[in-house]
């Protein structure tokens, strides 16, 4: 492998078992961290972040996002976005692309309560 292409793993990066699994597409090294993401059924939480920023391009299924206390439906097609400091959750069966900036820093993500989507 080289410094500018990368091929997505066999086996996912990180998961939570029957909630979803996922996959690093790129390092975080520019500043922006994108993961492939298998959603099974949903988050198991309600999350946080107070230093990144959220964007999920849903490529494929359908479900329910709660965002700030409100819910939405998404599908194939869809972008999400999430601000800094936006409790969300999600609901469903879906495949997506997930970008953060700056990229994922275990100290600054929150989970907040029980998903009850």
């Amino acid at each position: 492998m080289n410094d500018y292409i990368r091929k997505i793993s066999n086996m996912p990066d990180f998961e939570q078992k029957d909630y979803f699994k996922g996959y690093f597409l790129s390092t975080g090294k520019l500043g922006v961290e994108v993961d492939y993401i298998e959603m099974e059924s949903g988050l198991q939480f309600y999350q946080r972040e107070s230093k990144s920023i959220h964007i999920y391009y849903i490529l494929e299924g359908s479900g329910i996002a709660s965002i700030d206390g409100n819910k939405y439906d998404i599908e194939k097609g869809d972008t999400v976005e999430i601000p800094i400091d936006t409790e969300y959750a999600f609901k469903g069966k879906m495949k997506m692309i997930e970008i953060m900036n700056p990229p994922f820093e275990p100290s600054t993500h929150i989970d907040t309560r029980k998903n009850d989507l």
